[in-house]
C-alpha cells in the first residue's frame, strides 16, 4: 500500500514512517541461510494456526499467482538467503499456485491442509515491530471547486520539474505544468493521503474516485512525527495516524513548515475501477486485501511469499494471529523484523491501523523443494 524505491503505493510507511521515533530493540536477522537447528519449525508452533480463517489468505494467495504465473520462470521476487534460493524466482512458485487454484472457496480446512502440504515455516528470530496502513476517505473534487483548492499532483513528464522539493511544490512550482489528479480541502489530508500511497476520494456526485502511488520526487524522507516528538508537541508513545493529523490541523500556521520538512514529495495518480471490496494495487501488481496483504522489505522476504503474524490488537490488546501474502513492501519497513499489515478502507480501518505499532513474531512460509 509504498515506499521510498518501490513502483506502487509509495509509503505504506504507516505509524512508523510517519513517527520513526520508536524502533524495534533487536537485531534479528532471517537466519534462513545455512540456518541453524531448530529454524525451520511445525505449523504448531505457529500462534493460532489452527483457528485461522486459513481461507482468507489462500484467496489472497491466489490473488498474486494470476501475476506471478505470467512472470518469466526466472523472474527475481526478492528475497535473500534460503528466502531467496527457496523462493526469490516466480517459476518456484508454479506448483503451489497451481495447486492453491484447485482449494474450493471458503474452506479453511482444505486451505490450512494446502499450506501444511506445499510449504515449510521458518521463525523469524527476533521480536518484530508490526505496523498498519489503510486507505484513507476524503471528500474532494477532480476539478478546482469552492472548499476544494489543495491539488494532488500527477508526477511532471520533466525529470526536473518531478525531482523539486515539497516546499517549492506547495508554492506553485508546478501549478499548469502537470495534470491535478484530484483537489482536496485541507493540505494535511493531502499530506496524509501521500503517506498512506493511496486513498478514496468522495466526490459530490457520491462516486469514489480511487487514486494512488503514481511516483515521487526523490528528495529525502523526514518523518514528521518524530519532528513533533523532539519539539515536544507530541509524546513518544502518543505518535499515531490520528495525533499527527490532529496536531497539524489544530496548528495551522506551523503545520506547512512542519510538513515541508518531510522534502519527499508523492505523486498521486487515478487508479481506474477498483472493487469497493479491493484495496488499491501494491508492489506485486495486485490488489491488496484487507488483513491478509502484508508489505515485507522484499530484499529480504520475496514478493508472493505467505508470511504469518502472530501480534496483537492495538485497541483490544487480544491476539491477532494470521496468515498474511507478502504483496506490498514500504519505506519504512526494512529488514526481517518489519512489517506493515493492510487493514483496508473506513472508519475501523483508520482506528486499528493508525494505532497500530505491536510487537510480534513473523513466520515465513517456503515451498517446499520439489519431490518433498
Amino acid at each position: 500500500m509504498p515506499r521510498l524505491s518501490q513502483n506502487h503505493l509509495w509509503p505504506a510507511l504507516s505509524l512508523l514512517a510517519l513517527a520513526s521515533c520508536v524502533q524495534p530493540q533487536t537485531s534479528a536477522t532471517l537466519n534462513l541461510p545455512g540456518a541453524p537447528p531448530g529454524n525451520a519449525v511445525s505449523f504448531s508452533d505457529l500462534p493460532g494456526w489452527s483457528t485461522d480463517n486459513t481461507s482468507g489468505a489462500l484467496e489472497a494467495f491466489v490473488t498474486g499467482c494470476k501475476t506471478i504465473t505470467t512472470m518469466p520462470p526466472d523472474q527475481s521476487l526478492g528475497g535473500s538467503g534460503l528466502a531467496q534460493s527457496a523462493g526469490g524466482q516466480a517459476g518456484q512458485w508454479s506448483a503451489a499456485c497451481t495447486a492453491a487454484k484447485a482449494i474450493a472457496p471458503n474452506d479453511d480446512t482444505a486451505a490450512r491442509q494446502f499450506f501444511e502440504s506445499y510449504f515449510v515455516p521458518y521463525a523469524v528470530s527476533g521480536q518484530a515491530l508490526i505496523t498498519g496502513y489503510f486507505e484513507p476517505e476524503f471528500p474532494g473534487s477532480k476539478n478546482p471547486a469552492p472548499g476544494y483548492k489543495v491539488p494532488l499532483y500527477s508526477k511532471p513528464a520533466d525529470d526536473t520539474l518531478a525531482s523539486l522539493p515539497r516546499s517549492a511544490i506547495d508554492a506553485g512550482a508546478l501549478n499548469r505544468k502537470t495534470p491535478v489528479t484530484a483537489y482536496l480541502a485541507d493540505p494535511v489530508d493531502a499530506f496524509m493521503l501521500q503517506i498512506q500511497g493511496s486513498g478514496r476520494i468522495i466526490l459530490s456526485n457520491g462516486r469514489t474516485l480511487r487514486v494512488g502511488f503514481g511516483g515521487q520526487n526523490g528528495q529525502p524522507y523526514t518523518p514528521i512525527g518524530r519532528i513533533l516528538v523532539q519539539q515536544g508537541d507530541l509524546a513518544a508513545d502518543d505518535v499515531s495516524y490520528q495525533s499527527i493529523s490532529a496536531w497539524l490541523k489544530a496548528h495551522p500556521a506551523e503545520a506547512q513548515g512542519i510538513m515541508e520538512q518531510n522534502a519527499r514529495y508523492v505523486f498521486i495518480k487515478p487508479l481506474g475501477y477498483l472493487p469497493d471490496d479491493e484495496g488499491a494495487p501494491g508492489s506485486l501488481g495486485v490488489p491488496l486485501t484487507a488483513g491478509r496483504s502484508l508489505a515485507v522489505d522484499k530484499s529480504v522476504i520475496p514478493l508472493g511469499t505467505p508470511v504469518f503474524v502472530a501480534t496483537t490488537d492495538p485497541i483490544t490488546q487480544s491476539p491477532l494471529e494470521r496468515l498474511t501474502i507478502a504483496q506490498d513492501t514500504g519505506g519504512g519497513i526494512q529488514g526481517p523484523d518489519r512489517a506493515d499489515l493492510f487493514f483496508g478502507a473506513g472508519a475501523d480501518a483508520e482506528t486499528t491501523a493508525g494505532s497500530m505499532r505491536q510487537p510480534g513474531k513473523l513466520f515465513v512460509l517456503l515451498p517446499k523443494p520439489a519431490g518433498q
